[in-house]
């Protein structure tokens, strides 16, 4: 199974392959004492206006988790880029789990995004967050998009109708 999410005005899509996704839904926080998870997602063409996400790294285990919050291990979020852009994928955002129906970025969640966005330098013109959530099957998901606009533009991209 994949899944697309379109940005509002139709230009650009993402589409998830089943392996990132298997990788992020094994996470959602469907029990009480599961703790957050997250970590970064993969695509071979970062700059294509149809973003492949071929893969998602984390969690690390030295992660600091807990029920409502998520902070990667640097180091470890560091290998995985590395190994990712040694298979010719390069980091295009941020994934992580939220215990609730319904997901939706904190305040945190979007400054943490656009910190990772600026410190491309230029080098993108975009970065994704995406929140699993912890009921459905599959388990319900948004996707938001970071754009470098003055203070940061931030997008919410729409499910395709499956």
């Amino acid at each position: 199974m994949i899944r697309i999410f379109f940005y509002p005005d139709s230009t650009r899509y993402v589409l998830f392959t089943e392996q990132a996704l298997a990788h992020m839904y094994a996470h959602a926080q469907r029990w009480p004492w599961q703790k957050e998870a997250g970590g970064e997602i993969f695509s071979a063409a970062p700059d294509a206006a149809g973003l492949v996400i071929s893969s998602a790294a984390g969690p690390s285990p030295l992660d600091r988790r807990s029920r409502y919050a998520w902070n990667p291990d640097t180091t470890a979020a560091d290998l995985d880029r590395q190994a990712e852009f040694a298979l010719d994928r390069h980091a295009v955002g941020l994934w992580h789990t939220h215990p609730v129906p319904s997901p939706s970025p904190s305040a945190l969640d979007r400054h943490t995004t656009l910190e990772y966005l600026e410190a491309f330098q230029g080098d993108r013109s975009r970065y994704l967050m995406v929140i699993i959530g912890n009921r459905g099957t599959p388990p319900a998901m948004g996707v938001w998009v970071a754009t470098p606009e003055r203070h940061g533009g931030w997008l919410k991209l729409i499910p395709a109708l499956t």
